[in-house]
């Protein structure tokens, strides 16, 4: 954590930027342009709308497999929704983005439920290895917990009582501000002394008060009886290669070692019910990174507001500057010349609707500053926008919108495909990161899912897997098609080379339109299946869809062999009356 500090400074300038288009938070840009680019670019890169995973063995392809497959993959895009894994990403995109990095964190408790990290509630090893696997050696997660979580931790201990009395002199208030030690994790307002205030305000003597700062980002506000009992707990996984697997250590301060301090386990693969680690998680830990600008040798990647900054500052000086010029215009500035003086309240007279003004001299004269603001003074706006749209790559055919020059529909396939390769090399950078994310979630649930799914396939085809159970429940459930048995399983009866990819690249809507071109192109040919179609677009109950073609084929079927068999009939009575 010897970095936290400075990334937790960088990460507030760029959270400004991307959330007020300004680095002093109570100064906000009046168009946050930054804003609205980095909102495109994320929704480019990642979109839950249409995410589909598909499991399965390229190697060694069957229909049970494919069936069991199809199954899982559905119950697994039904579990992150209800996780709310589906809106985590986005923020995780969104951080990833704005700071360089964004962090999950995947658990298990009774259910899969997932956190966003922020990156400076995170510390690694080696910030010169851009991955967390066994190279990286160690790597933890800074969290705030409370009196009562504490007490959850310890309870039944042997040391119980000794880590209770060591817990009161680890707590502590906060500094905050920018130099807090303690990073978002502690960056919090505590309530009853002082509202809200700006960030980095917080240790300046302020005159305001019942005040809120309602333009800068907001954040959590906690009583001071509940933050005064909060402890900073790091979570702390270090890889061990006589297990080969990770260790686990929960370390508040420098001296309580909560988890870790009689055994030795992986605190992701250690069920506390069993007491035993799961196969399935061995050589696993609940993290996950998402990087949309990578740096070769640096872990924290490249936040993309640092392209953005300047251009910022260029469209708030401007905006500022015409803003002047228009209010001089409406209110232009007077001159008076040979007058023998003139006050605020004459001049309040004179400006006034029906007001008016007089001199002793007879030669004085008062005249309007009229400015002239020249006619090209928005085209400079319109440049620095255009510069901005450069550096992220969003042409106007990017954001839906027409372009000077676009002649026909095809005209802008062509546009589209010219400006979507930057987009297609980020949104694969983070589709292999949610490919990540899915196997983890795959993972968990080989090792903690028990419930049985059904997998339905033709009779022939589920083999020794046809059980008796089946069978008899052929009575009771109603197949999707004639023919077809229920075969039942869990996550941990999938053979372990099954491996979870992202189908058809729907993670992006970069690839979007592309994939679903070539899948009706490949329908065409006859190379895809109205079934296989049906898994490689976002349509709705698609097990419906299928097991309707499945019937139809099968009705088909049979209508062809009775039509060869009533032909066979025919010819056989034809060649029966010749012969008489």
């Amino acid at each position: 954590m010897s970095s936290r500090v400075d990334r937790t400074n960088r990460g507030t300038f760029f959270n400004n930027f991307a959330t007020l288009g300004s680095s002093d938070p109570s100064v906000p840009a009046m168009y946050n342009k930054t804003y609205a680019s980095l909102d495109d670019l994320e929704s480019l890169l990642f979109s839950p709308i249409s995410l589909r995973f598909h499991i399965g063995d390229p190697d060694v392809p069957n229909i049970l497999n494919e069936a069991k497959g199809r199954a899982a993959a559905a119950k697994i895009r039904q579990r992150l929704r209800q996780s709310d894994a589906d809106s985590t990403i986005p923020m995780a995109v969104r951080s990833g983005l704005v700071k360089g990095l964004g962090v999950t964190k995947q658990l298990w408790k009774d259910k899969l439920s997932v956190h966003l990290v922020e990156p400076e509630d995170f510390g690694v090893w080696r910030e010169n290895h851009n991955k967390l696997d066994r190279d990286m050696e160690a790597f933890c997660h800074s969290m705030l917990i409370t009196k009562h979580q504490f007490d959850r931790l310890v309870a039944g201990r042997p040391d119980q009582s000794e880590l209770m009395r060591k817990s009161r002199s680890y707590i502590r208030d906060t500094t905050g501000g920018l130099s807090d030690t303690g990073g978002s994790a502690m960056n919090i307002v505590v309530g009853g002394i002082r509202p809200f205030s700006a960030a980095g305000t917080q240790n300046q003597n302020s005159n305001l008060r019942g005040v809120v700062d309602w333009m800068s980002q907001p954040k959590p506000t906690v009583d001071p009886n509940v933050r005064a009992a909060m402890l900073e707990m790091f979570e702390i996984y270090v890889w061990d290669d006589k297990r080969e697997d990770w260790a686990t250590f929960q370390l508040v301060g420098d001296d309580m070692l909560i988890y870790g301090r009689y055994a030795i386990n992986n605190a992701f693969a250690h069920d506390p019910r069993t007491n035993i680690s799961s196969p399935a998680l061995k050589g696993c830990h609940p993290f996950n990174t998402f990087c949309p600008n990578p740096v070769p040798g640096y872990f924290w990647g490249m936040s993309e507001v640092t392209r953005l900054v300047l251009l910022q500052e260029a469209i708030n000086a401007r905006l500022v500057g015409i803003n002047k010029l228009l209010r001089k215009q409406e209110d232009p500035a007077m001159k008076f010349t040979g007058v023998t003086g003139v006050n605020q309240q004459v001049m309040s007279k004179f400006n006034r609707a029906g007001g008016y003004w007089s001199d002793a001299n007879m030669n004085a004269k008062a005249e309007r500053d009229n400015i002239q603001i020249p006619a090209d003074l928005a085209a400079f706006l319109h440049e620095y926008e255009r510069m901005f749209d450069d550096i992220m790559g969003l042409p106007p055919i990017a954001k839906g919108q027409g372009d000077a020059g676009v002649r026909s529909a095809e005209h802008a396939e062509t546009l589209v495909r010219m400006f979507s390769p930057r987009f297609k090399d980020r949104a694969l950078l983070v589709e292999r990161d949610v490919e990540h994310f899915g196997a983890n979630t795959l993972d968990i649930s080989r090792a903690h899912d028990p419930d049985k799914m059904i997998a339905w396939v033709p009779g022939g085809a589920a083999g020794v897997e046809a059980t008796d159970d089946a069978k008899t429940d052929e009575v009771l459930i109603q197949p999707p098609a004639p023919g077809q048995v229920p075969v039942y399983f869990t996550y941990a009866d999938l053979p372990d080379d099954l491996r979870l990819t992202v189908d058809s690249h729907s993670s992006s809507p970069a690839f979007a339109a592309e994939a679903k071109q070539l899948a009706f192109d490949l329908l065409k040919v006859g190379a895809l299946s109205p079934a296989d179609l049906i898994d490689r677009v976002d349509v709705t109950d698609p097990d419906e869809l299928i097991a309707g073609i499945t019937r139809r084929e099968i009705a088909r079927a049979e209508a062809q062999k009775k039509a060869e068999e009533l032909k066979l009939l025919m010819h056989a009575q034809q060649h029966s009356g010749h012969k008489k």
